[in-house]
């Protein structure tokens, strides 16, 4: 039978990749317009650490798990779906994949290039279609709906960052731990509400525990916690984010999925054209969007895991800004 032997969530923020110098240009660029603090270059460089250290941590529970696979619950930004085609689920069921090993674009944000391909940015990635298939067969048996892909649409991009950079960091950049990327739409509203993302997960679990072989499945939640990319009057919600650390620690899955569907802005903030960023550019409603809504990822890997999870850190990352978080669940 099948074990689950790792579940960990994680920030996938390029900031995890880029030194202390990038951190400062893309501060400075932004200090401007950003309603948060301004952190010194010596703050930076502590953060950079924490961050670096918090995720060091998480590697090394990955590689003492010895997963055979890795399921990793991300979202797909304009990588591989568009507006034109853009599931709430889908499954990735398709042979040997290729991505961006941590970023696929040079330079700061708002002034960059596509990176070439090369042994240094670009990475392959083995499969598991036989387990990915059942587990869409299940799914449907189970009364959900996913779509799924035997090929990548878009290959010239390859596989999206909230599946490459977890998968690339927690192995050492060595992409030698077969991946079953579930992808989950948490940016373009309507979103899949965070209750639904917990019954998938649920019928995700129990399709892995029935697998007949003996093999050990890591599962990752990708990205988070609270930031809203691009958004001019950005800022780090502190609250939100303390408020999804405790209920990881707490283990009540439907609990924290209910704050997360029944979350709004408080008055003071409910003005901010940063909310706007929640429907992706649909302009329709759909709960929690933008990088924000990437938590349903860690939602989703909460309700796999089914206990108590321990918060390895936290960083509000105030040069992006972004509240980067890192988190695991015992499995032994």
């Amino acid at each position: 039978m099948a074990r689950i032997c790792s579940v960990i969530a994680s920030s996938h923020s390029p900031f995890l990749f880029k030194p202390q110098e990038w951190w400062n240009q893309v501060r400075d660029a932004r200090a401007r317009t950003v309603h948060n603090p301004v952190d010194s270059d010596e703050d930076n460089a502590r953060k950079l650490a924490r961050t670096r250290a918090a995720m060091g941590t998480l590697r090394d529970i990955f590689q003492r798990s010895r997963p055979d696979v890795c399921l990793i619950f991300g979202d797909d930004q304009d990588e591989q779906f568009g507006l034109s085609n853009l599931p709430a689920f889908a499954v990735y069921a398709g042979g040997e994949f290729e991505g961006y090993r941590e970023l696929a674009y040079a330079g700061v944000p708002g002034s960059r290039s596509l990176l070439p391909k090369n042994n240094e940015t670009w990475a392959k990635v083995a499969a598991r279609p036989d387990l990915a298939r059942d587990l869409l067969e299940s799914l449907l048996r189970s009364g959900f709906d996913p779509a799924f892909m035997l090929s990548l649409p878009n290959p010239a991009h390859g596989m999206g960052h909230a599946f490459m950079r977890p998968l690339g960091s927690l192995t050492d950049g060595r992409f030698d731990v077969p991946a079953l990327p579930v992808m989950v739409n948490c940016f373009y509203a309507p979103q899949p509400t965070a209750a639904r993302c917990v019954a998938v997960a649920r019928a995700i679990r129990k399709t892995i525990e029935a697998w007949p072989e003996t093999i050990r499945v890591a599962v990752i939640g990708s990205g988070g916690l609270w930031h809203t990319p691009g958004a001019p009057d950005a800022y780090i919600n502190q609250e939100f984010d303390q408020a999804i650390l405790e209920g990881i620690r707490a283990g009540d899955t439907d609990r924290l999925a209910d704050y997360f569907d029944h979350w709004q802005p408080g008055a003071a903030f409910a003005h901010l054209r940063c909310y706007q960023s929640f429907s992706g550019g649909t302009r329709m409603i759909g709960g929690i969007g933008s990088g924000t809504g990437e938590t349903r990822n860690w939602i989703m890997a909460a309700a796999i895991a089914d206990r108590p999870g321990v918060v390895v850190g936290y960083v509000p990352v105030y040069a992006s800004p972004c509240g980067m978080g890192f988190a695991h669940w015992d499995m032994q």
